[in-house]
């Protein structure tokens, strides 16, 4: 009735099934639960539907379809080693995915076989090693003021004016925070916005932030309310990703913009850079709704050219006061020079009989009534009782 110790339980998981039959049928150990991959994933996926977004619950999915491709469909769970899954990564690089989309895959295998494990299926996560995690994008294009401007000026209605200025004004997440805007989460009077949030809702506190309504975008959405129907709750109800693509590129030819990549991101990752330059991160961080950890790995990682503009901007304004204080402190040295000539001669003329002698007088001059015992060497403060002529009590 004692666990087994550490050696014990690893020769245990690597024995075969015929040995571990025999230990289960004397009441050694608990008989084996020959779980097969397929099925162990199909539990698993079946077992988070009801708790999952509907995307992640399709990223997973995704990577059940990768794992089935590698492995056989009958092989049980435990037989499945460290090697064979560094050798299914190797699989998802000739399937020539990015090193984002195979650390996502990687994460999302070691976290259904993590469940396995604290399950008791198998003692060990053989996925547990696999390099995963999110990957910062090297894609810093910045889209500025001025072509924003231009692109909403180029929208053919309100509505579309105001989802991209939600995006780009606000940094929303477009569309799942974007369209469950309602009317009744716009504060005209304070210049508060209420963004709800799906992806942050399961973390206590995070289920919704509150943002500040800047001019541009309160303008927007004035047009907005003042053209929406009446009875219609929803500031956005735009739909489809395909005729939204299609829209945006005459929306970017009618502006003369250069087109950009992840046409929400961006947009979202351009306003948060704009904050950056004006308030604090730790402010900008809350509006944007992620940690500053985040901010810094994926989103301000990069500084815009119009930063070093205000930069340079500043440093020739700095260069033109140093300038100007220079002339200033000239100005004044030539202004004082006269004043301190008189004062100088005054006092030098005090002090000629002392310094018409020759040095020889200085001995005589510095002469003292004090003792002229010699100090210990290395004493850099004399004793009361060798300077003075008598003994000091305290």
């Amino acid at each position: 009735h004692h666990a087994p110790r550490d050696d014990t339980s690893r020769w245990l998981a690597g024995v075969d099934d015929r040995l571990h039959d025999k230990l289960a049928r004397v009441d050694l150990v608990q008989p084996r639960i020959k779980a097969t991959l397929q099925d162990w994933l199909e539990r698993y996926l079946a077992d988070r539907e009801d708790d999952l977004k509907p995307e992640s619950l399709r990223k997973l999915k995704q990577t059940q379809t990768k794992l089935l491709a590698f492995f056989d469909d009958g092989l049980e769970l435990r037989k499945i080693t460290v090697q064979d899954a560094a050798d299914w990564r190797k699989f998802l690089k000739g399937l020539k995915l990015s090193e984002a989309a195979i650390k996502t895959h990687s994460g999302n295998a070691k976290t259904m076989l993590a469940e396995a494990v604290r399950r008791k299926l198998i003692t060990d996560n053989p996925f547990a090693l696999l390099k995963s995690g999110s990957t910062p994008s090297k894609y810093s294009r910045y889209i500025t003021p001025d072509e924003i401007d231009r692109v909403i000026e180029a929208s053919p209605n309100a509505e579309w004016r105001v989802l991209f200025g939600l995006a780009r004004y606000a940094g929303l997440r477009i569309p799942s925070e974007s369209h469950l805007l309602t009317w009744a989460d716009v504060d005209f009077e304070r210049g508060r916005l209420t963004v709800h949030s799906p992806k942050t809702e399961h973390h206590e506190g995070h289920e919704q932030r509150i943002i500040p309504i800047t001019p541009k975008l309160m303008k927007l959405l004035q047009e907005r309310f003042d053209e929406a129907e009446e009875g219609q709750p929803y500031l956005v109800t735009i739909r489809g990703k395909g005729a939204t693509i299609r829209q945006t590129r005459a929306i970017w030819k009618r502006a003369g913009v250069e087109p950009w990549k992840r046409l929400w991101q961006t947009l979202r990752q351009s306003c948060e850079k704009e904050w950056a330059m004006t308030f604090p991160q730790y402010a900008v961080s809350k509006w944007i709704g992620h940690s500053i950890t985040v901010s810094g790995r994926h989103y301000a990682n990069h500084v815009p050219d119009e930063l070093f503009d205000r930069a340079t901007i500043a440093s020739d304004d700095g260069n033109n006061s140093a300038q100007r204080h220079a002339q200033q402190t000239a100005q004044q040295k030539a202004h004082e020079a006269p004043r301190k000539d008189k004062k100088k001669k005054k006092a030098t003329g005090n002090a000629d009989d002392l310094n018409s002698d020759d040095c020889n007088n200085l001995r005589d001059i510095s002469r003292s009534q004090c003792n002229q015992n010699k100090w210990s060497r290395g004493e850099s403060n004399p004793r009361p009782e060798t300077v003075g002529s008598g003994r000091l009590h305290v």
